[in-house]
């Protein structure tokens, strides 16, 4: 029996043709189970329409994965479509066949949708793209622009939005809680009766 499956493999490995067969049934079977998005139309702003929030910004930090999403942290360097502030954290795909990735100090220019109210997040088959070193831009030939077009594009066709200033919450409540003149005054006058009762007190103690 163990001749036979030796003699079994050891054609397989000499006939070049089955080797190559092998092969390319791997590969089917992965292309299977590989990422499949549409091409890309040319760029006009019907195609901008199907997202709610469009800007350029640069990666901070990314979280770890888990529940087959994460987060990457942006700071915007422009906002075109959309309602954001300057810091802005986006939920992606991090465990399919059609997940993202992101590291600290890229440069994106993102196409976010909201999963839920002021929560935006990206799609691998979305037109985000990341700015790449020059005659690496994989990307232009999936956008049919280059990155540099691409915000000229967007700046001509939505201008550049302002952003949300959100104040600082901390620094919120301490201003509410800061005494005014009048009560700074009352404490004081507080205090002095407090501190004469103490001082008549312990005086007529024998």
């Amino acid at each position: 029996m163990l001749d036979f499956v030796f003699k079994r493999v050891k054609n397989l490995f000499c006939n070049p043709i089955r080797i190559v067969i092998c092969l390319l049934c791997l590969l089917s079977s992965y292309g299977a189970s590989a990422c499949k998005c549409k091409e890309h139309p040319v760029l006009n702003k019907q195609q901008c329409d199907v997202y709610d929030l469009i800007f350029e910004g640069s990666v901070d930090s990314v979280s770890a994965c888990q529940d087959g999403y994460s987060e990457a942290y942006f700071t915007l360097t422009g906002l075109y479509k959309g309602h954001s502030e300057e810091h802005l954290a986006l939920r992606f795909d991090c465990s399919s066949d059609c997940q993202m990735s992101f590291s600290p100090g890229e440069r994106w220019i993102i196409y976010a949708q909201y999963y839920k109210y002021g929560k935006a997040q990206a799609n691998f088959c979305s037109r985000s793209r990341k700015k790449t070193d020059a005659g690496e831009d994989y990307f232009e030939a999936l956008n049919h622009m280059t990155y540099a077009a691409e915000i000229t594009f967007l700046k001509d066709t939505f201008g550049v939005q302002k952003v949300s200033v959100r104040e600082n919450t901390a620094a919120a409540e301490r201003k509410l809680i800061q005494p005014t003149a009048y009560w700074k005054l009352w404490l004081l006058l507080i205090s002095m009766i407090v501190l004469y009762i103490i001082f008549y007190l312990v005086k007529k103690m024998p």
